[in-house]
């Protein structure tokens, strides 16, 4: 029986082949196409569920000037993080993504240590990530009740509920199958790029007035307490204001997970990393700079029942208009939860089938019917709704949990990019996307810029921190996983985790030739 007898076409036995020179077998469905693999990446990222419901946060964090400068100068940086992942990505295209890229990198001496670290860094920043979006989209929906029904008051509590139910939602749609999850991919990209040009278009056409290009490009805001009530610069409020932009380009780390299950993932996958984040970069600045020049009465707008982005919806689009795009904003991140369960499912099964996991090999099986780890979607489900507890009491909660998942994905970023530019560097064989001689410069660019960002965003968020309200529990989150993690290696895990686990031989792929990575 030849190949296209067993159901796959030539295009999908290099695939196969190159993922047996990995370890693994070809046990998940490959049946996505790269631009279905942009589109998850994309929608995990989602820059419209990132810069919108934290443009209050940059109006009072830096004003106009981190908000539209913030966001190119992240941007620059977020590239060169996207660079160093895209390379190591071409060689090593498995679901475990930046996991299994560790463990090689860093050889038999450190990839199980770094390997143990990175997959739980990771896997925070995956369940921050979609516990933040969802919740703004619950937020986001409680606004728009509150437009209409104007007696109807928002509360934490009321925000938990609504995002429990999307994320039961987004759980239904993974575990309906690839079919259900390639139509939430290709809705996604249109919603995140039709629906951010009409939205540009109208806010900056039907503004009653347009902010001046000098407002727009240097005015400075503070509104947090640290010029004011301490001798802080404005260049550090500048900074803690950088939270907005680098949120909303996170995630990009989706297209290496979902490999496994994309055609030519060698190729696609670092495709869709540097891809997505392009188009992040634009979105979202035409969406900063559409919003930043449609403010009318900032103090109005910042002060707003509504919330600051959706009273620029209100003023420049009327109650109609500005109600469809608040709406658009909430379908935006349930979106995003959708893909970002399925990114954490398959970061989790990689973990899971080399016995990372607590009860593996429970939690290692796929479904019959979908060939995915519906099991670890609902584990992905509950961990999520579980981290949005904290919504329940303190109103600081959706910035907290945007700092958490930006120092859980960055860290994990910079881990694989660090062993490539120094343990690894000589035993790494690059493939078809490479960078040359420029990968180390390129590497350390990217770490520095993470080590930096770890100590601004573990920093308050305002100052004087006098009640829970403006607590930033995002230290005490950071601290419990590196106690955790490094308590559970020296105590147990270092003697018996030794990393990602080869399922199979080569020859043990009837059919397929075996071919070497490039």
């Amino acid at each position: 029986m030849d190949n296209n007898e067993k159901g796959h076409g030539a295009s999908y036995n290099e695939d196969e082949a190159r993922l047996a020179a990995l370890g693994y077998k070809q046990n998940m469905k490959r049946q996505f196409s790269g631009l279905q693999n942009f589109g998850f990446t994309l929608t995990n990222s989602s820059v419209l569920i990132g810069i919108v419901p934290l443009f209050g946060f940059g109006m009072a964090t830096g004003g106009p000037l981190a908000i539209i400068w913030g966001w190119l100068l992240v941007a620059f940086f977020v590239m060169f993080i996207g660079l160093g992942m895209a390379e190591i990505c071409s060689t090593f295209p498995t679901a475990g993504g930046l996991y299994f890229w560790t463990a090689k990198l860093g050889g038999p001496k450190w990839g199980p240590m770094f390997s143990w670290y990175e997959a739980w860094f990771n896997m925070l920043g995956q369940v921050a990530g979609c516990s933040g979006s969802v919740l703004a989209a619950a937020t986001f929906m409680n606004t728009l009740i509150r437009v209409w029904q104007p007696s109807w008051e928002p509360s934490g509590t009321k925000n938990f509920y609504i995002m429990a139910i999307l994320m039961v939602s987004a759980g239904l749609i993974n575990s309906a199958g690839g079919r259900a999850l390639k139509v939430a991919s290709l809705v996604s990209v249109v919603v995140h790029i039709v629906g951010t040009i009409v939205l540009v278009i109208t806010v900056l056409v039907g503004a009653p007035k347009l902010q001046d290009a000098k407002f727009v490009f240097t005015e400075f805001k503070d509104y947090t307490g640290y010029t004011t009530q301490s001798s802080a610069s404005p260049v550090f409020v500048f900074l803690l204001g950088l939270l907005q932009s680098q949120w909303s380009m996170l995630g990009y780390d989706a297209s290496a997970h979902m490999s496994e299950e994309t055609e030519k993932s060698y190729v696609n996958g670092p495709r869709g990393i540097l891809m997505s984040i392009f188009a992040s970069v634009c979105i979202g600045l035409a969406l900063a700079l559409a919003m930043t020049f449609g403010i009318q009465d900032y103090e109005t707008t910042l002060n707003s029942v509504y919330g600051a982005a959706p009273q620029i919806f209100l003023d420049c689009a009327g109650k109609v208009g500005g109600s469809i795009f608040i709406f658009i904003i909430v379908f935006a991140g349930f979106l995003c939860g959708v893909a970002t369960v399925a990114a954490n499912s398959r970061m989790f099964y990689a973990f899971a089938r080399d016995g990372g996991l607590p009860f593996s090999p429970f939690f290692s099986v796929l479904n019959r019917r979908t060939q995915m780890p519906l099991r670890l979607v609902w584990l992905s489900v509950v961990i999520i709704i579980m981290l949005a507890l904290p919504s329940l009491g303190s109103e600081a909660t959706l910035s907290a949990i945007s700092g958490i998942s930006i120092i859980g994905f960055t860290v994990s970023y910079a881990i694989p990019i660090l062993l490539r530019i120094t343990v690894g560097a000589k035993t790494f064989v690059q493939n078809e996307f490479n960078l040359g001689r420029f990968s180390k410069p390129i590497g350390w660019i990217a770490c520095i810029w993470t080590g930096f960002i770890f100590v601004i965003f573990n920093l308050p968020q305002s100052w004087p921190v006098d009640n829970m309200d403006h607590f930033n529990f995002t230290p005490a989150a950071v601290g419990f996983l590196l106690i955790f993690t490094t308590g559970t290696w020296f105590l147990s895990a270092r003697h018996w985790f030794k990393g990602p686990v080869s399922e199979i031989a080569l020859q043990e792929l009837d059919g397929i030739v075996p071919i070497e990575a490039k």
